[in-house]
């Protein structure tokens, strides 16, 4: 499997699509996804939820997710990404816990909540997501949000069960980890160069891969040197070898071993079924 590190500079993300389908990926913010119509498959470090209209989930930050929309069904959702401190009183419950079930059902929530998630779906209609949200939208959205997590994380009946982490967490050095890897995953690169690099030990790094992002430090690397690879498949004619190797892979054999265990196909069978044909004059 592929994935990747998306780095977000937003404080706030609010917007609706319609049959999303998105790769494997993580990042610092937190999601929280609302299903309008249609339905859609979340997968990732939780497990696999499928949301029908009505339902939700929380995504806790750097926890890797994908989105799928069966074409022949369809979905319309509403996507609330939004950094961890964006409402203050919740900070620590996303830094130094995580959900036994992130899923929840907003029919069985207060009229409260409901309200909450409603006006917080009519904001969408007050900018174009193309553009950041104006400061005016984010406080409202920073209430509505606030009002809706309060009943998930606090309430008697509260549908979002969360648990310690077991050696607590740092933010700060999983960004910078993150963000490392992101401007050098094409180099050479070791846990031991890492450790060097950030001053921690080799172990406190392995362990961070392993029970924050759910993955190995070498699984990680590879997946971020793939996507690099199957992007530049498909947007450049250079050839196999070239790609292979400004990827960050030692040699085409690795590379080729690497890309068929991740997309069941031949580097050079993905670029033929994915480049796009310029159109006929």
């Amino acid at each position: 499997m592929s994935f990747f590190y998306q780095n977000r500079s937003e404080r706030l993300r609010l917007y609706t699509s319609v049959n999303n389908t998105f790769s494997s990926h993580l990042h610092r913010q937190v999601e929280m996804i609302l299903v309008l119509e249609g339905g859609l498959l979340v997968a990732g470090s939780h497990g696999r939820s499928f949301l029908t209209p009505g339902q939700g989930i929380l995504i806790f930050p750097n926890r890797l997710h994908s989105l799928y929309t069966d074409p022949h069904q369809g979905s319309r959702i509403l996507l609330c990404i939004f950094e961890p401190d964006f409402c203050p009183q919740y900070q620590n419950y996303f830094l130094n816990y995580l959900p036994a079930e992130g899923s929840f059902d907003l029919g069985l929530l207060s009229r409260h909540s409901q309200t909450a998630s409603a006006s917080l779906l009519s904001l969408t209609d007050g900018y174009d997501r193309q553009e950041p949200v104006p400061p005016y939208l984010c406080n409202l959205a920073q209430g509505y949000l606030t009002l809706l997590l309060a009943e998930l994380f606090t309430s008697p009946s509260a549908p979002i069960r969360l648990q310690e982490t077991k050696n607590g967490t740092n933010p700060e050095l999983e960004q910078r980890v993150l963000l490392y890897l992101d401007g050098h995953f094409t180099e050479e690169l070791s846990l031991e160069i890492l450790a060097r690099e950030f001053g921690v030990s080799r172990f406190h790094l392995s362990r961070l891969f392993s029970e924050k992002f759910q993955t190995t430090f070498p699984r990680y690397v590879n997946s971020r040197r793939l996507e690099y690879a199957r992007k530049r498949l498909t947007e450049s004619k250079d050839s196999v070898t070239n790609i292979a190797l400004d990827a960050g892979f030692g040699s085409s054999r690795s590379f080729f071993r690497e890309f068929r265990e991740a997309f069941h196909t031949t580097p050079s069978a993905y670029r033929r079924q994915h480049t796009k044909q310029a159109p006929r004059p």
